[in-house]
């Protein structure tokens, strides 16, 4: 029987691959077995998350190195760690809820299998980015990441300008990954190694100016993917074309991403030094990313632009934790990723129940669905006013840690000027709920039933946010440990 710790590496294995296994699978499925490739997504992906929790039984720090690319020293490197954990459970977590919402949604489309595998391939490669121990394997799973979300919006997108969108949404984020590419080969080319560890071990190679420049190369190229404004533009245009189970998935796990990427290279990898001179500008591009993408959620008129907007709102909240550089301000902003994952996949789910019940998506052309969609109603009701912060919902911890965070930072006064955002982010849920459930409904308003998988699956994030509101005690566990992983190299 192999060694205890040779099972827990080889779980690392499994929680990557089995996604990607998945993915071929269903891909290959014969003509009169493509109607099983929901429910083989499903299942590859419990798989994973039933990997994860396994993983857990062995320890908080889990590696695995496999021979790969001998010629250019390169290993199938994995590493499970405390950084990574809550964004693996996040994303997996996401992706299971985008895929069972998929099973109604995805009923009678083209291609399915097709389209299901590549789900599949783009929850994989978000894994492969969160557990890849090697700054190469890193940026191949990363640009992965990339090419899998192009393929569903182009084949799958829905409006007029989908080959434009896709287009718009490659080329700029793909600007994001080559300034990433360029400090992670800076870094490869002055201290010799590819891994992290052996990064770490010759970051004092770098020079000081040397180490400020790469820390703004790597947060301008996240911040790309994290849409921060004005580094947004590609979002609203993507989201709003993306089915809704792949705009859950860029919405609730791939902004994620970008977070992910702050803390394992810019914060923990390069040190506090690298990044204290550019503390005060994040911070005031974190605040105003907080209040523009509220302000233009106010002035959508669609729908679905509205919630994408909200998103560039959110992620301000969490670059303005990160940038904070104490502990607990850089929790909140880990907590708020996994808050921001499970409520952000709730809203948009439950906009996509309204939009498939009245096949509508203009507020101006909606109202009045309290009493036929009193399901969707709540949802959006509750959902936001959770995103507003307000308890006994889980974003509520993670704002408040955020905000504390702020005051107990080296520039106070933005710290008492974000208090303004949640003002904002309750104004524009609000607005969502009055227009939508309680307005005036247009004469000509029909709705229609709505599969039973896309509302319990709804239904389901909306209680999971309320009992881990409730029950926070996993989740406060995760975003300290993590920060807890990163103070040996940030002097918190």
């Amino acid at each position: 029987m192999p060694p205890r710790g040779d099972l827990a590496s080889w779980s690392l294995l499994a929680i990557l691959g089995l996604p990607w296994l998945g993915a071929v699978v269903v891909a290959a499925l014969p003509r009169e077995r493509q109607h099983l490739a929901g429910k083989i997504t499903l299942l590859a992906l419990v798989a994973g998350a039933a990997s994860l929790a396994i993983s857990r039984l062995f320890g908080s720090n889990l590696t695995l190195d496999l021979p790969w690319i001998p010629a250019m020293t390169l290993s199938l490197s994995l590493r499970l760690d405390p950084v990574a954990l809550p964004f693996l459970v996040n994303t997996l977590g996401v992706a299971l809820a985008a895929a069972w919402y998929a099973q109604g949604y995805f009923a009678h489309i083209e291609r399915a299998p097709l389209c299901y595998g590549l789900l599949l391939a783009f929850s994989g490669s978000m894994v492969g980015t969160l557990l890849a121990n090697d700054a190469i394997l890193f940026f191949v799973f990363w640009e992965l990441m990339l090419v899998t979300s192009s393929l569903l919006l182009a084949g799958w997108g829905d409006g007029k300008n989908v080959g434009a969108v896709t287009i718009k949404y490659f080329v700029y984020t793909q600007l994001g990954s080559l300034l990433v590419l360029i400090a992670l080969v800076w870094l490869i080319a002055t201290t010799g190694q590819s891994s992290l560890a052996g990064i770490t071990a010759g970051i004092a190679k770098v020079t000081p100016s040397g180490l400020t420049w790469i820390a703004g190369l790597f947060i301008a190229g996240f911040a790309v993917k994290l849409a921060i404004a004005p580094l947004h533009t590609w979002l609203p245009d993507a989201h709003s074309i993306a089915p809704m189970p792949v705009t859950v998935l860029l919405a609730a796990a791939m902004l994620s991403m970008g977070a992910y990427g702050m803390l394992r290279y810019p914060i923990m990898l390069l040190g506090q030094s690298a990044i204290k001179s550019l503390q005060l500008p994040l911070l005031i591009i974190a605040l105003a990313s907080q209040i523009y993408g509220a302000l233009m959620s106010l002035s959508s008129t669609d729908i679905k632009r509205l919630v994408a907007y909200s998103s560039v709102s959110q992620m301000g909240y969490v670059l303005f934790g990160l940038a904070t550089l104490t502990p607990r301000g850089m929790a909140g902003g880990v907590l708020h990723v996994i808050s921001h994952g499970i409520l952000k996949a709730a809203l948009f789910m439950g906009v996509g129940l309204v939009m498939w019940g009245t096949e509508r998506r203009r507020l101006d052309r909606l109202g009045g669905l309290w009493g036929e969609m009193p399901g969707a109603s709540v949802v959006l009701a509750l959902t936001a006013i959770a995103m507003a912060g307000l308890p006994p919902f889980v974003a509520f911890h993670g704002e408040w840690m955020i905000l504390a965070g702020g005051l107990a930072a080296s520039h106070p006064i933005l710290g008492y000027l974000a208090f303004i955002s949640p003002l904002f982010t309750a104004a524009y849920g609000l607005w969502l709920i009055t227009r939508v459930a309680l307005g005036p409904r247009p004469l000509d308003l029909e709705v229609h039933p709505v599969p039973r998988s896309m509302r319990w699956s709804t239904y389901a994030l909306v209680a999971l946010s309320l009992v881990l509101g409730l029950f926070p005690n996993i989740v406060y566990r995760w975003a300290t440990e993590a920060v807890s992983a990163i103070a040996c190299r940030v002097e918190l």
